[in-house]
């Protein structure tokens, strides 16, 4: 039965789909609590049990799916040091900004808003797509037409698994990852742990990829983003079996007729509120996104900074407009797995892989790179290419708490600590972003403590 509801995320609020037609509207969400049986215009499930319903439950699947990661990009780049932000004042605390809140990594405080606004913005929008997903996938596998079931299938355990692992690499391990049965009952999970998340990401990308025979586009979307995975569970030579037959010209995109991305450019000036620019060195140990004068990461001059003059703004232009799609997986991002696997078996081609991408894939081309020498140079030299690479794509995050599970470096070399921040206070001591304890324990009785880690 498809109820109705304006709960906040366990019980999905109905949202309509541009692609779905109007005799379609009535899909099934995940619907958590009382059902409304009384109600004479609720759709019953019988209504849609045909190709027709599971393809619109499917399509709202797609929509969520890039509606949600233009946003998650956006708030990984904040969280990160892709994107800084500047305002005419700090309020302290930040309540009511969950963006300043995001750029500070400020845990306590986005904890607290997400309290106060009874919502965990972050963690539940990716939620989404998984209990949503829970009801499309059982019912295009008894509905949909075979010439293309096992195609949809694949697509649909590809964005499920890429929602999780997105989820396992921007927020604290003690998460869950909610469902949704069959029949419309929840499935409340126990916590997650980063590596457990990563686990089950990896299960669905392989329902992919056993569904997918006949889609190349959904087959490479799943193996980039399973390569993904294994790369955070330091599994290097697993990842690069995955993706060596994906081509280097793939890409898997947000749909820009649904939302193409977060980060449009806009005219910031002293009197607009809330106004991002690119990250250039933040903390003092962040990439240089702006001196670098990278053409992967083209920028242009807009302010100096609102209360310090002498700190310059800028603003992005790898999105010229907000339909610009938003790259997801690529085959680009296949070839930096490679390289990622070769440096750690010790073969010297990783740095061959990084100078061919620089030198067939940019315009103008960019002078090769030279070899550092120390496995902790080449690691840095590797992680700024996938930064210049990868940039505003929701990847920088679970680089860099990469860099402390997988490597062994200290939190305070990724992330600032402590640091002055530039509209008052210091850095939060975050590492990754907050779920909200108190708003999912409303939804799972399992999840009775936050954060287990930062």
């Amino acid at each position: 039965m498809l109820c109705k509801t304006t709960s906040r995320r366990r019980g999905i609020q109905v949202t309509i789909s541009r692609h779905i037609p109007l005799v379609l509207l009535g899909f099934v969400m995940g619907c958590h609590g009382v059902l409304d049986v009384s109600n004479p215009t609720v759709i019953q499930d019988g209504d849609i049990a045909n190709a027709g319903g599971a393809n619109a439950r499917r399509l709202d699947v797609v929509s969520d799916f890039s509606n949600r990661l233009a946003r998650i990009a956006a708030d990984v780049a904040l969280f990160t040091d892709e994107r800084v932000y500047d305002r005419r004042s700090a309020p302290q605390p930040s309540y009511g900004d969950p963006d300043l809140v995001l750029d500070r990594r400020n845990s306590q405080e986005y904890e607290q808003f997400g309290a106060y606004d009874n919502s965990d913005r972050h963690l539940g929008w990716l939620d989404e797509i998984v209990t949503k997903s829970a009801i499309a996938i059982p019912a295009v596998h008894a509905y949909a037409a075979a010439a293309n079931k096992n195609d949809f299938l694949a697509q649909l355990f590809a964005m499920r698994g890429y929602a999780i692992l997105q989820m396992a690499e921007d927020v604290c391990p003690g998460f869950p990852i909610n469902d949704v049965s069959p029949n419309n009952l929840p499935i409340f999970s126990r916590p997650y742990t980063t590596d457990s998340a990563l686990t089950y990401a990896i299960a669905q990308f392989d329902s992919a990829l056993a569904f997918g025979h006949d889609s190349t586009q959904f087959l490479d979307f799943a193996r980039v983003a399973k390569g993904r995975a294994l790369l955070d569970l330091g599994q290097f030579s697993q990842a690069a079996s995955v993706v060596g037959v994906v081509a280097t010209s793939f890409a898997y995109t947000t749909d820009p007729s649904v939302r193409g991305n977060d980060f449009a450019p806009f005219q910031i000036n002293r009197w607009s509120f809330n106004p991002m620019a690119v990250g250039n060195l933040e903390w003092g140990s962040g990439l240089p996104f702006v001196t670098a004068n990278d053409p992967r990461v083209p920028t242009t001059f807009v302010q100096t900074r609102f209360g310090d003059p002498s700190d310059s703004l800028y603003d992005q232009l790898k999105y010229p407009d907000a339909t610009t799609p938003m790259v997801l997986a690529s085959g680009i991002e296949a070839r930096l797995i490679e390289a990622e696997a070769a440096l750690n078996s010790g073969d010297a081609s990783w740095l061959v892989i990084l100078n061919t991408l620089r030198s067939s894939l940019v315009v103008p081309s960019l002078p090769a790179l030279d070899d550092p020498g120390t496995m902790s140079g080449d690691i840095d030299l590797l992680y700024q290419e996938r930064a210049f690479w990868l940039y505003l794509t929701g990847h920088r995050l679970g680089d860099l708490r990469r860099l402390i599970r997988v490597y062994g470096r200290s939190a305070a070399s990724v992330f600032p600590s402590g640091a002055p921040y530039p509209l008052g206070g210091t850095y939060g001591a975050a590492t990754s972003i907050p779920f909200v304890q108190v708003v999912e324990a409303q939804y799972n009785p399992n999840i009775t403590s936050g954060c287990t880690s930062r």
